[in-house]
């Protein structure tokens, strides 16, 4: 399910006469058969603030939590309590310009060429990158029809 649209960005363009329509902020939550849960907090027009992207895992042993571009990355664990975060930054000296998506694209880049080149595999399949657009499509139509949309739905099963 999701809720989103565009608020701020490409609002002042116009080709072809017309206005792109580009999301620019979403709010999606996705729910998994076995209980777990994921969810999106994208806003394309926040560049004030401290840290770009913000990605964390939440269990019930803890939580870790990495943060671009500052690299840093957090692991605190539940019994220990605040006390007991540990932080560290990481860097990938692969990495000689850390622009747009702080460098990601390029070493996934990096990992398909491997697995070319060495007849191995890359870190993702045609069926994973075939579930990310679908979630994107049921996102966007969750979006636009104001419902929660089943990924079966999208992917005609």
């Amino acid at each position: 399910m999701a809720s989103g649209g565009q608020a701020v960005n490409h609002l002042d363009e116009s080709y072809d006469g017309r206005t792109p329509d580009i999301d620019d902020h979403a709010l999606v939550i996705v729910e998994y058969a076995g209980g777990a849960r994921a969810s999106l907090d994208l806003c394309m027009f926040a560049e004030a603030s401290q840290h770009q992207e913000e990605i964390s895992v939440v269990g019930d042993l803890g939580k870790a939590e990495a943060f671009l571009p500052s690299s840093e990355f957090r692991v605190g664990l539940r019994a220990d309590g605040r006390a007991g975060v540990t932080s560290e930054v990481v860097t990938d000296d692969r990495v000689a310009y850390e622009g747009f998506h702080h460098g990601s694209s390029y070493l996934e880049h990096l990992d398909l060429l491997a697995a070319v080149r060495g007849g191995g595999t890359a870190g993702v399949d045609v069926a994973d990158g075939l579930l990310s657009v679908a979630m994107g499509v049921a996102a966007h139509r969750s979006i636009d029809e104001g419902r929660v949309v089943d990924l079966d739905e999208v992917l005609g099963r």
